[in-house]
């Protein structure tokens, strides 16, 4: 064994704390840009939100406050002065009347609910208003109440809970019984089928087809097998297609309106319109603060500052990290501008007519465009939308594949096939509906040759159905 020291140098790359926050805060929304904001500004003293006054802007400020509160003094109106009769005989218009003009710009707020009754706290109200006088009954409908899920489906085995709660099988399903006539209807099923039982009963279709189908068909209803189903029954399939649109009503989750994990609403990140015949980007930052540096701190890091040595190397240290951050976004602005640029320069026609139109273009290609790295242009394009005058979409959404040539020789982007596909589905005749190789057929005419399979594809993925499926009968 050769025991020894040796010495070498290696190179290595290590990325710092602040480039990992700017790669971050490129890839963040809006909302999540301001929510990063708001913890930089209560871990860094240094930092401030707001616009930053200056000696002058401040002095204007102060008068401008003041001349204000003048003017407010001299709308005191002397109560003496008013002509009570004549404003009797005009009405009681207290000013509510809405004569101004609607300022289509005015920026509005869709209103949130700051509380959401549960289903829980739903069922529960409904349980203390029957008034059951058996507690052990009482508590065991409760105990069912906490065990449904979020959808409102029991999945619990009433064996299991008559052992769990030391009860029996027979007390379970009568404290069953009573969840299920509870308000939603369909509460307290174990399963889709039986939730569209409860439904139909709560809707008085005890001898309806449509619980026939479910109760005696429901293997051949998952299938959507119509004929079959009507040949079962002895009637025509436009009757059980009728029977089909009573189901379709009908909640597949219960408790899905006491959910409270609904989706969000998009803010967009980007605007874009057309001024004087040039597309413009727009940044909608408006919620975001601007930052600026204290200035106090600012002043206690100065030269001949009496600030002792600790305190200076603290501020000093928050005074880097702050500016840091200001910078980063800044170059975040910039950056997200650059790309929004490149992607309209690439989609110009999109933006002139909107959908169908979107060419092929790669992530690769924007970021040769901008001259930066692709990962850059991935983290940009990432979780953000931009509002165009044909609506709100995702930065993603603009770059799409090529999936052939067409006879001229020009790339075909299967967004556009896709949006072609939801066309002619949705303009078919739904008594002779087009299947997929008939579809295929009609591109191939339209200069926009695809495979069968390829229509299959895109089909499934935009979840509409096979022509078999969407077939109306007379």
């Amino acid at each position: 064994m050769n025991l020894g020291l040796d010495m070498s140098l290696k190179l290595q790359q290590k990325l710092s704390f602040q480039m990992i926050q700017s790669l971050k805060l490129l890839q963040v929304n809006t909302l999540q840009l301001e929510q990063l904001m708001k913890t930089e500004l209560e871990m860094n003293p240094v930092l401030e939100a707001g616009d930053e006054l200056e000696g002058e802007e401040a002095q204007e400020y102060e008068e401008e406050k003041e001349t204000t509160d003048e003017k407010e003094e001299e709308l005191d109106v002397n109560e003496d002065s008013i002509d009570w009769e004549e404003y009797l005989e005009e009405g009681f218009d207290l000013g509510y009347s809405f004569n101004e003009e609607v300022d289509r710009n005015e920026e509005r707020y869709e209103p949130t609910p700051v509380y959401q009754v549960t289903l829980e706290e739903h069922l529960l109200k409904q349980l203390s208003e029957k008034k059951i006088e058996d507690e052990k009954m009482l508590l065991l409908v409760q105990f069912l109440i906490g065990s449904l899920d979020a959808d409102g489906y029991l999945r619990v085995d009433p064996e299991d809970i008559a052992d769990y709660t030391q009860t029996t099988v027979y007390d379970v399903e009568e404290a069953l019984n009573l969840l299920k006539n509870m308000d939603p209807p369909g509460v307290g099923a174990r399963n889709l089928r039986e939730c569209m039982m409860l439904q139909l009963r709560a809707k008085k279709l005890h001898d309806s087809l449509a619980m026939k189908i479910i109760d005696q068909k429901w293997n051949l209803f998952e299938k959507l097998k119509i004929p079959e189903i009507s040949r079962c029954f002895g009637v025509e399939p436009r009757e059980i297609q009728e029977a089909m649109e009573i189901l379709r009503v009908l909640t597949p989750k219960p408790g899905y309106q006491y959910n409270h994990d609904r989706p969000s609403t998009i803010i967009p990140d980007l605007i874009v319109e057309k001024i004087d015949g040039n597309f413009v980007v727009m940044l909608n930052d408006r919620s975001v603060p601007s930052l600026h540096i204290n200035k106090s701190y600012a002043n206690m890091i100065k030269r001949g500052s009496t600030a002792k040595r600790d305190v200076k190397k603290y501020i000093r240290e928050k005074f880097n990290s702050a500016t840091w951050f200001i910078r980063s976004i800044e170059q975040r602005k910039t950056t997200m501008l650059k790309v929004m640029y490149a992607i309209i320069e690439r989609q110009t026609i999109f933006f002139e007519k909107g959908p169908p139109n979107l060419h092929p273009l790669k992530l690769q290609d924007v970021a040769d465009m901008v001259e930066m790295h692709i990962s850059t242009v991935s983290r940009v394009t990432s979780n953000k939308y931009v509002q165009t005058k044909h609506g709100i979409f995702e930065l993603k959404y603009f770059f799409t594949e090529a999936v052939g040539k067409n006879t001229d020789g020009g790339d075909i982007s299967s967004e556009r096939i896709k949006n072609r596909i939801r066309q002619l589905i949705e303009s078919e005749n739904r008594k002779k509906p087009l299947s997929d190789q008939k579809i295929s057929d009609v591109l191939s005419q339209e200069n926009l040759p695809v495979a069968r399979r390829t229509v299959a594809k895109y089909r499934e993925q935009m979840k509409l159905l096979p022509a078999r499926l969407r077939q109306k009968y007379d």
